[in-house]
């Protein structure tokens, strides 16, 4: 473990400190500053070279410009310090200094260990330890004067260290972005350990259950702002419907002001108790789809040309496996007690979240996420393709629909090729016709002749191949704004301009051929068909419109884009359901 690992508190506190240079030009009891009492100076000439006026002194501290003026945003109170060692240092010593602290930010220090030599601060307020490496936090070495504790991003596991001689003032507290969620954490939010707490943060955490979370923070009489975003109970269908009803005196949730509209809105969810649903509902759409090329020619109606060939589309995406996850974790779970620290084992239920550390996301990262492929149904080629694709998904295991959310999902593109072959005639298959028949079918004259023809064309039956599928693309879709408060997410996919294949690069050859030719630059335009079987040449009377424009300003052409959304289904009371 090395020397950051280890680094105490009071360690980081004093090198911040230090390095206010509070014995230091401009400040300190040294020949620049203007003496008193039995020090003062009779040459006139070393006076004028090494004794500054106060304001001036003061001057450099406080300009921004100056190359002595410090940002003391860890610490307001460390810049009335260095004016007190510019105005009276004398005055300056070890236990003045740590008493003039009410602020402490010690943001992303490397601190690991709470030591007790913080209660040399004795009229510290507001202690803020975001983003460190503390994982236990003994109250026992809390000022007993604290009122904000703020510890976001760290790696705590258990409240059971936070509970005993608590601060009796101590009004917010901060604990987001940690490993909790167990039930045993629960316990620790009573009246009697926090009977002044109005003010708690316990968001990108592993709560699971609404109800039992409510019920106990129900308890404290003083609650008016709760942050939760980032929890995996979050995505609950009574979220936060049955949270806002059930705290009754709750003036801020995740964030935003509880309005009256909220409470009218809500009322009556809190009523169902302990018989609310921990289940999460999530709608997926696929609506549209545009910019698929044409990639077949169609002939005129003088002939038919084999093999027939037919294009349709499908948009898939993946979405969490719930059975195979659960089967997943318990392997997982097995690996993590053998290979990971304690305070991980004590907790593997947590999922990561923007503010992790990166060695922790990488290991729960490490834990595959299983998902399955849900299809849209197949659709023949048209300009705009409406797939008009809706389905429910239904997950209880929220803290695998929050792995799946963190991660997104992938949204594909795939295109099915047919080619149709017509089937053997009776000929074919060595059955003759009756020579009585030949003749009646030769004498058949006029309509009834053609009418006959037609028939045994719409009755022809045609075989068909293997469908070669391929994939056009795929997008991955960012869905963590679920889990702020952003219930609902609607993007326009691109996949990109899709180049036509082979049919059309062959049509846009023969257009530029086509074009070199002086005797038909005032015909209709036309391409050619490749040849027939017989070897001669079919027209087309469809011309794929602006091909040659397109290859020459590939930026002209019409992107591949499927409209998809995504939403978590809430309820504002037992039937009703918004979003």
């Amino acid at each position: 473990m090395s020397l950051m690992d280890c680094r105490t508190l009071t360690s980081a506190i004093d090198k911040l400190i230090h390095g206010l240079c509070l014995e230091s030009f401009p400040c300190g009891r040294v020949s620049w500053s203007t003496l008193r009492g039995s020090e003062v100076w009779h040459d006139d000439e070393c006076r004028g070279a090494q004794i500054e006026e106060q304001d001036t002194l003061h001057d450099l501290l406080r300009c921004p410009l100056s190359l002595w003026h410090m940002d003391a945003s860890w610490s307001p109170p460390a810049l009335v310090l260095r004016e007190l060692a510019v105005k009276s240092p004398e005055k300056l010593n070890t236990k003045l200094i740590r008493s003039s602290f009410t602020t402490l930010r010690i943001v992303d220090k490397g601190v690991s260990v709470i030591d007790e030599g913080l209660l040399m601060f004795s009229f510290l307020e507001e202690l803020i330890l975001t983003v460190n490496n503390i994982t236990k936090v003994p109250s026992k070495n809390l000022p007993k004067t604290l009122k904000v504790l703020e510890l976001y991003g760290n790696r705590i596991s258990t409240l059971k260290s936070l509970v005993t001689d608590l601060p009796p003032y101590l009004l917010h507290l901060g604990i987001g972005n940690n490993f909790l969620g167990s039930p045993e954490d629960l316990q620790c939010f009573t009246a009697d350990l926090w009977p002044q707490l109005m003010s708690l943060d316990l968001s990108w955490s592993g709560y699971t259950k609404q109800y039992g979370l409510v019920d106990v923070l129900s308890r404290l009489p003083r609650l008016r702002s709760l942050v939760l975003e980032g929890n995996p109970l979050t995505l609950t269908t009574l979220y936060p419907g049955f949270t806002l009803d059930s705290l009754v005196h709750l003036l801020y949730l995740d964030g935003n002001q509880v309005t009256p509209d909220d409470r009218h809105r809500f009322s009556g969810l809190a009523q169902l108790g302990a018989s609310i649903s921990e289940e999460a509902e999530v709608t997926v759409c696929v609506k549209k789809m545009k910019g698929v090329p044409n990639f077949a020619l169609q002939p005129d109606g003088s002939a038919v040309e084999f093999p027939l060939v037919s294009y349709s589309y499908s948009v898939s995406y993946e979405f969490l496996d719930e059975a195979q996850f659960q089967k997943s974790q318990i392997h997982a779970d097995c690996q993590t007690l053998e290979n990971t620290p304690q305070n991980l084992q004590e907790n593997r239920s947590i999922t990561p979240s923007p503010w992790m550390p990166s060695d922790d996301q990488n290991l729960i990262k490490a834990f595959s996420i299983p998902v399955a492929m849900n299809w849209t149904s197949q659709q023949e080629w048209a300009e705009v393709i409406n797939f008009n694709y809706t389905c429910v998904h239904r997950i209880r295991d929220l803290r695998a629909l929050k792995n799946f959310i963190l991660r997104g999902l992938w949204l594909t593109v795939e295109e099915q090729k047919v080619l149709s072959w017509p089937a053997p005639n009776a000929e074919n298959t060595g059955i003759k016709a009756s020579a009585n028949k030949k003749e009646k079918e030769v004498k058949i004259a006029g309509t009834k002749s053609k009418d006959k023809k037609k028939k045994k064309e719409s009755e022809l039956k045609l075989i068909h191949e293997q469908p070669i599928k391929q994939t056009l693309g795929s997008v991955h879709v960012k869905l963590k704004d679920l889990l702020v408060r952003k219930y609902q997410i609607e993007v326009e996919c691109d996949f990109g301009v899709q180049h036509s294949g082979q049919a059309i690069i062959s049509a846009v050859t023969q257009i530029k051929e086509k074009s070199m030719k002086p005797k038909e630059e005032n015909k209709k335009d036309k391409i050619l068909k490749p040849t027939s079987s017989k070897g001669k040449e079919k027209e087309c009377n469809e011309v794929v419109p602006d091909v040659s424009a397109d290859e020459n300003n590939p930026s002209e052409m019409e992107p591949l884009t499927v409209e998809f959304s995504i939403r978590l289904d809430k309820k504002t009371s037992v039937s009703r359901q918004f979003i």
